[in-house]
């Protein structure tokens, strides 16, 4: 999700939406901005990222890739 608030307004959009956990990249000046939200039934792996892009290891709860 492309976003243009700052990360304290992004967790409660997320809560909202019931997910529990996520990362979140602000933007820099007007441009970007970068959301990834989750439930807790999902494992996230953090690889890297930066204002361009987030890359993670998805894993089921059950350990499932």
């Amino acid at each position: 999700m492309e976003m243009k608030i700052n990360k304290f307004k992004m967790e409660k959009v997320r809560q909202r939406c019931g997910y529990q956990s996520g990362i979140d990249v602000e933007s820099l000046g007007s441009r970007g901005g970068l959301s990834l939200a989750w439930r807790m039934d999902v494992n996230i792996v953090l690889q890297s990222f930066s204002h361009r892009h987030i890359d993670v290891i998805v894993e089921e709860a059950r350990g499932k890739k």
